[in-house]
């Protein structure tokens, strides 16, 4: 059984993956199939009923998504909404009052095909296994510290009774990753606009958009149109990222991202700037996700 269950983690992992990659985000992915005896001690915990009115174990495939920056994580989880049948989810909203860490989870119901094969092997001997998988949202920061407090606070519960002092203490751990979560974007809003100051239009698309860009460098055209023009210039570092890259996710376009292909996807999807629509190859004009971009006059 743990040999198919983890092939289909596997398969589910690579799923998600293909989303984030079409969106050229940083990140860490992390899957796993329980174990044979990690479904018997959670039963033993939680109590499951296979009873179509009982609540039943959800997490058999279990994906942990660690963004490079908390700003992705927002993008993620409503892209995977609408990629996957939503089921269920579970944010913690913190109070401004007390050191508690943010929890995003997301429940999807697997496809039919990946359902027959949870009956075909682990329903058969669980029958309290439901038809679904879990995606938690985290930021690369934060992960560490999720880490400790799965392993050593929420299977250990038993060991911090008596001990809220501490336990405040070790969620404030967690507010102060938070803040450096900020902190960090924060940090690139502001060299991204020196950048620009200074007309480094290589370094300025890197830390604006913050994506696993491919090698190579701008093209030397756009960057002396560029240094032409300061409006389209001030065009292309006003454009909203994340805007952006929800446009991506809705187009559904497919690009090698390199910093030029970054410059002609902005200005078919919000400039419409003809001089740079000049320098942009056929190619790329060709992909039909752009069909619907007005050709600038």
């Amino acid at each position: 059984m743990n040999y198919n269950l983890e092939r289909l983690a596997a398969e589910i992992s690579n799923l998600v993956e293909e989303e984030l990659i079409k969106m050229g985000l940083l990140y860490r992915l992390f899957y796993r199939a329980k174990s044979t005896h990690s479904i018997e001690k959670k039963q033993e915990i939680k109590k499951y009923s296979a009873s179509i009115k009982d609540k039943k174990m959800q997490d058999l495939v279990g994906i942990r998504v660690a963004l490079y920056f908390a700003d992705d994580v927002e993008i993620v989880r409503e892209t995977l909404k609408r990629k996957f049948e939503f089921v269920d989810e579970t944010v913690d909203i913190s109070l401004t009052t007390e050191f508690k860490p943010t929890r995003i989870n997301l429940i999807f119901r697997f496809g039919e095909y990946h359902t027959n094969e949870i009956n075909d092997t682990a329903k058969a001997t669980y029958p309290f296994i439901d038809n679904t998988f879990e995606i938690q949202l985290r930021t690369v920061l934060s992960e560490g510290w999720h880490e400790v407090d799965h392993d050593l606070r929420y299977k250990c519960q038993e060991d911090w009774h008596e001990h809220k002092d501490l336990e405040r203490t070790f969620n404030g751990v967690f507010a102060g990753l938070e803040t450096s979560d900020w902190s960090t974007l924060m940090i690139f809003e502001k060299l991204s606009h020196r950048h620009y100051k200074s007309k480094s239009w290589q370094a300025m698309l890197r830390t604006k958009f913050r994506l696993r860009l491919d090698g190579g460098s701008l093209d030397t055209q756009i960057a002396e149109l560029l240094n032409k023009d300061n409006n389209l210039a001030k065009k292309l570092y006003r454009i909203d990222r994340d805007i952006f890259l929800k446009e991506l996710v809705l187009r559904n376009l497919k690009i090698p991202f390199t910093l030029s292909n970054l410059i002609y996807a902005c200005n078919c999807m919000f400039i419409g700037d003809k001089k740079l629509y000049d320098l942009t190859p056929k190619a790329f004009l060709g992909n039909k996700a752009l069909n619907k971009i007005k050709v600038p006059a």
